[in-house]
């Protein structure tokens, strides 16, 4: 959520990527009284408060403060935490039964990295939290860091770049600690890249995102970070790719037609399916959505995928195998729960 300055004493709240509002009203307040707000504890590289503690609620939700000069005045964008929220099992994200299982088969494995791309906002760190608390329960001794700590988790050793201590460097340090399992935050250099691959080579299970649209992008993406494709395809278990959307309101649920222009692009027939969407009702805010959910693609490298990357098969041949081998597509998931009725055309669009 972010809360834009028009100058004097005024702002207006308005809504980030996910669309919503929520607590405008609230946030506007806090932008008008930001003079009696500790910033003390900003940030000098990022300005930001990585954890205030606001009870806004009778739960406790973390909440991340950035606050940008601009000639109007300060723009203060707010990110809202909830521990519930971010501490799923992984069977509560989201995927459905033959994605879950490959994405189970990619971490069955006691060596070896799994990436999750997407961009920001769409679940990630989430997904890599859900995948250390599956990990927590093996006793295994597990090491991150991150960029910065969004969530405290018990018996994980987290640690955060700040400074000098970058990924890159951090994760010098942190091979020294005798990891079995590794959750790096980003993949953002070549150093960092390489010392993760050498790090799963090495038998230990290396976890991390990456900036990719795609689960097959995350090749040309670690290619230029100098990887070698042979590093490439020998390190990697598995690439998610995920996105968020918003699910229907179950209390004010009522068909309707999508826009034509979502209908094409999914290549429906609107004859043939029946679609819903939320009217509005006060236990979603008169917004027809409530809650989220994840779309997911999963690839698994197997013996194929591997050659194909090795033999610098063009990028072409690769989606084909990964097309013929069954593997639900972004797309494919977004229309699917679209048509399931647990979110709308218009929303699954949006993002894939």
């Amino acid at each position: 959520m972010a809360v834009v300055p028009e100058g004097g004493n005024t702002s207006e709240s308005a809504p980030t990527a996910s669309g919503k509002k929520g607590l405008g009203a609230a946030v506007s307040h806090l932008f008008n009284r930001e003079a009696e707000i500790s910033l003390d504890d900003v940030s000098s590289a990022a300005n930001e408060v990585p954890a205030s503690r606001p009870a806004l609620t009778p739960r406790m939700i973390s909440l991340r403060v950035s606050i940008f000069p601009t000639l109007a005045g300060d723009a203060v964008v707010l990110r809202l935490m909830n521990r519930e929220d971010m501490l799923l099992h992984i069977d509560q994200l989201g995927m459905v039964e033959g994605t879950l299982a490959l994405f189970k088969r990619l971490i069955a494995k006691d060596y070896g990295m799994v990436l999750v791309t997407g961009p920001s906002g769409s679940g990630k760190t989430t997904t890599l939290y859900s995948l250390l608390q599956t990990m927590r329960a093996k006793e295994k001794n597990i090491v991150t860091l991150e960029d910065p700590v969004e969530l405290r988790l018990e018996d994980i050793r987290q640690s955060q770049v700040s400074g000098e201590f970058t990924f890159a460097s951090g994760m010098r340090s942190i091979l020294r600690q005798d990891p079995d399992v590794i959750m790096i935050g980003e993949i953002r250099d070549p150093e960092t890249a390489e010392n993760a691959v050498r790090a799963s080579l090495a038998g230990r299970v290396v976890l991390s995102t990456i900036h990719a649209n795609t689960t097959l992008g995350t090749i040309p993406r670690m290619i230029d970070m100098h990887v070698d494709r042979s590093l490439i395809a020998y390190s990697l278990n598995g690439v998610v790719a995920q996105r968020l959307v918003r699910k229907i309101c179950p209390d004010c649920r009522i068909g309707y037609t999508p826009h034509q222009e979502f209908l094409a692009y999914f290549k429906i027939d609107p004859a043939q399916q029946t679609f819903t969407k939320g009217a509005g009702c006060e236990a979603c805010r008169h917004t027809g959505f409530r809650g989220r959910t994840g779309l997911f693609e999963v690839l698994y490298f197997d013996d194929t995928v591997q050659t194909l990357i090795i033999e610098r098969a063009p990028m072409k041949e690769l989606e084909d195998y990964v097309a013929k081998s069954g593997i639900k597509t972004l797309k494919q998931d977004a229309m699917e729960k679209a048509l399931a009725g647990i979110t709308t055309l218009e929303e699954a669009g949006k993002v894939v």
